[in-house]
C-alpha cells in the first residue's frame, strides 16, 4: 500500500525539536515496492507511527494519505475491510486472547478469511518452533512463545502490507532470523511489502530502507 505523510506532528511531539527527523514534520512517501525500517530510540513515536499507518490514532497536525485518499475520510467498514485484506499487523503488546489457546488464536484470526489451510498454519508454528506448545493457552507461555505466535497471526491473512513494531524484541538473535525469513517469504508469495519499527538498524531484516526519527 502507499502512504504519504505530509508534514505530519504528533500532538504529544508538537513541541519537541524535529529538525532532524527524517519523518515528523516532513513530506514523504512510502511506496508498496520498498521495504522500511523506522528507526528511533524509545519515546521518539515508532508505535504513534504504526498506530497511524494502522487507523487507530488521528492525534497529529497534518494530513496523511492511504492511496491517495485522506485516512480522514475513511470510515469503520473501509478501515475494516482494509485490515482483513490487504493490512497486516504485529502490535508491540502483541493483544493475544489470553485464556485461549495458541491454536485457537491462530484460528480465530483465520475463520475471518479462510486464506490458510491448518496444514500450512501447522507447518508456520513448525517452522516457528511453537508447535509443541499450540495447545497451551497463552498466558502459559513464554513471552517469546507469545511474540511468534502474533508474528503467525498476522501471515496467515492476505496483505499488500505489513506492519511489525519491534516485532523481535522478545526473540533471541536465531529465533529473530528464522522469522525474519518467514516473513520475507511471506511478503514475497503475497507480492506485499513491509514496514517495521526498530530501535536499532542492526536489524535481521535487510535491503530496506532505514528512516531515523
Amino acid at each position: 500500500m502507499n502512504w504519504t505523510f505530509q508534514y505530519i506532528t504528533p500532538n504529544a511531539l508538537e513541541n519537541e525539536n524535529l529538525e532532524n527527523s527524517q519523518l515528523w514534520n516532513k513530506e514523504i512517501e512510502f511506496l508498496p515496492n520498498n521495504n522500511y525500517t523506522i528507526v528511533s530510540d524509545s519515546g521518539k513515536g515508532k508505535t504513534t507511527f504504526i498506530n497511524y499507518c494502522y487507523g487507530l490514532r488521528n492525534d497529529y497536525k497534518g494530513k496523511i494519505l492511504l492511496e491517495n485518499k485522506s485516512i480522514d475520510e475513511l470510515n469503520f467498514n473501509t478501515w475494516a475491510h482494509i485490515r482483513s485484506t490487504k493490512l497486516a499487523y504485529i502490535p508491540q503488546n502483541l493483544q493475544l486472547l489470553k485464556e485461549h489457546t495458541i491454536w485457537e488464536n491462530l484460528i480465530v484470526k483465520n475463520d475471518l478469511t479462510n486464506f490458510k489451510s491448518e496444514e500450512e498454519i501447522l507447518r508456520l508454528l513448525s517452522t516457528l518452533g511453537i508447535e509443541k506448545i499450540k495447545d497451551k493457552k497463552a498466558k502459559e507461555t513464554s513471552l517469546g512463545q507469545q511474540q511468534r505466535t502474533a508474528i503467525i497471526r498476522a501471515l496467515i491473512q492476505p496483505f499488500e502490507t505489513l506492519l511489525m513494531d519491534e516485532p523481535f524484541s522478545r526473540l533471541d538473535y536465531n529465533n529473530s532470523i528464522i522469522a525474519a525469513e518467514e516473513i520475507y517469504k511471506t511478503c514475497k508469495e503475497q507480492n506485499a511489502n513491509f514496514i517495521v519499527t526498530s530501535l536499532t538498524d542492526q536489524s535481521p531484516f535487510k535491503d530496506v530502507v532505514n528512516i531515523k526519527i
